[in-house]
């Protein structure tokens, strides 16, 4: 992140920029995929990503590419309530209560008003390609923050973030959890120590705060460490306690080349984590050669009991497909995603895009509803949010909804120009048109401007 972005963030955030020698920086709930699964090297192995891990990372990017397209971040906002610029109309259909649909979408933000279709752009928020972080409209105080929703205070009134430390020399890498609270701008530390966040997905819950780590102390024994949920008092500050999964996952046998991954629960909610476990290889990996389909990648999804910290799965892959968990409904249940990627053709960037996504909801062990079902042309473009209305999909020029009731559907279409478009950077895949380098421009049902659900519609 460069110096002109990390200044913005900590403006934001109402901290001071550290000393260069130690640079912080704030995580992000969506990274890469080849930099989520670069962290599962053991401790001290250094080099570039080999084998198996080489392909399986693009496989992951793959489909968290679904979520991040257009690699948007907030340039700037404001705190201060001031009116809205009204920028037309959507078409709106099959959507019969009303509310404000907070969105990102283009160079900027705004709201989606249901069912009369009124589109009115925020001032306060400029957007532009300098990556995917995370930004939540706050309904309970009327202000946009720098996290993704599961972060907010079960009152809305506060959030909950990471920072990281690194790049000093002979140092551990160090991490720190902070609360903030939103109106009056006070930043608090609840605890700082060694260790690094994965998957950095932070959750505030009424039992606690959660997040995804490694979290190191001078009394741990030497060896490879892998990451685990842990859980800290919001009230008292002190250090996290290790909640799973349990048991410990084991250290490879020497020798044996067939070993998947640690075991990722990347999404916390009310009495469980959720994550995802991968396929144990069956022959050695090749550094040059793609594994076959069905031989890589998570096929299974995993379910944490908050109290414990046990593990059982709760749902198993059929096939060569792989998985993914999105996000949670409103009572918690995952949003699963299943899409074939094939390394032996595919071609980063891909001229078709990203791979077509089945989108499932798990109502219990190995119990499973189709949201997909009857929508052949739905392409996912952003991660769904969930609200007490149902659960809404962003896409190109689109909003989707669903619920139980009425199914998967279309329910806004938003005219092109009505949401401003940021300048892309040099290089970057022109929607319809090659880019520099010879590289094939967007697909067809990308050339709109990608609509992603930024808060509940209320």
């Amino acid at each position: 992140m460069d110096d002109q972005i990390r200044s913005k963030m900590h403006e934001a955030l109402d901290v001071e920029l550290p000393d260069r020698g130690m640079r912080s920086r704030i995580i992000s709930s969506l990274p890469t995929g080849e930099a989520a699964v670069r962290r599962f090297r053991d401790a001290g192995e250094p080099g570039e990503l080999r084998g198996a891990w080489r392909w399986l990372a693009g496989g992951i990017a793959a489909v968290l590419a679904l979520s991040v397209v257009g690699g948007l971040v907030f340039s700037h906002f404001a705190s201060s309530k001031v009116d809205g610029e009204s920028r037309g109309n959507a078409a709106v259909t099959g959507v019969d209560f009303t509310c404000r649909l907070p969105v990102l979408a283009g160079a900027t933000a705004g709201f989606i008003s249901f069912p009369d279709g009124a589109v009115t752009i925020d001032p306060r928020v400029t957007l532009n390609y300098k990556g995917g972080y995370p930004y939540t409209y706050d309904t309970q105080v009327g202000r946009w923050v720098p996290v993704p929703r599961t972060a907010l205070s079960p009152d809305g009134r506060s959030y909950a973030y990471l920072a990281q430390t690194t790049g000093v020399p002979g140092a551990m890498n160090s991490m720190s959890l902070h609360t903030h609270e939103i109106v009056s701008g006070k930043d608090r530390v609840l605890w700082e120590g060694s260790g690094s966040p994965m998957g950095s997905n932070v959750t505030w819950l009424p039992t606690g705060i959660y997040f995804l780590g490694v979290v190191t102390t001078a009394d741990m024994a030497l060896g490879p460490t892998y990451p685990a949920v842990y859980v800290a008092d919001p009230i008292q500050p002190g250090t996290p306690r290790r909640v799973g999964p349990n048991p410990p996952p084991q250290p490879p046998t020497p020798g044996v080349n067939s070993y998947s991954s640690p075991d990722m629960f990347n999404l916390v909610g009310p009495g469980a984590a959720w994550g995802t476990g991968n396929r144990v290889p069956k022959e050695t990996p090749s550094p040059d050669k793609a594994p076959a389909p069905g031989t890589y990648g998570p096929d299974r999804v995993l379910h944490m009991d908050l109290r414990d910290g046990t593990v059982s799965t709760w749902y198993t892959v059929i096939g060569t497909d792989l998985v993914s968990v999105m996000g949670l409904d409103a009572q918690g249940r995952p949003i699963l995603a299943l899409y074939q990627f094939n390394m032996k053709t595919a071609q980063p960037p891909a001229s078709d895009g990203p791979p077509k996504v089945r989108v499932f909801l798990l109502t219990g062990p190995n119990q499973t509803l189709e949201i997909t079902t009857a929508t052949s042309d739905f392409r996912l473009g952003s991660q769904p949010l969930a609200d007490a209305h149902g659960i809404w999909f962003g896409g190109w020029n689109s909003v989707w909804f669903y619920a139980t009731s009425g199914g998967l559907r279309q329910v806004a279409t938003i005219a092109d120009g009505v949401f401003p478009t940021p300048t892309p950077p040099p290089g970057y895949p022109m929607k319809g048109a090659p880019a520099s380098g010879g590289r094939s421009g967007m697909p067809p049902y990308m050339l709109g401007t990608l609509i992603s659900p930024a808060g509940p519609c209320a």
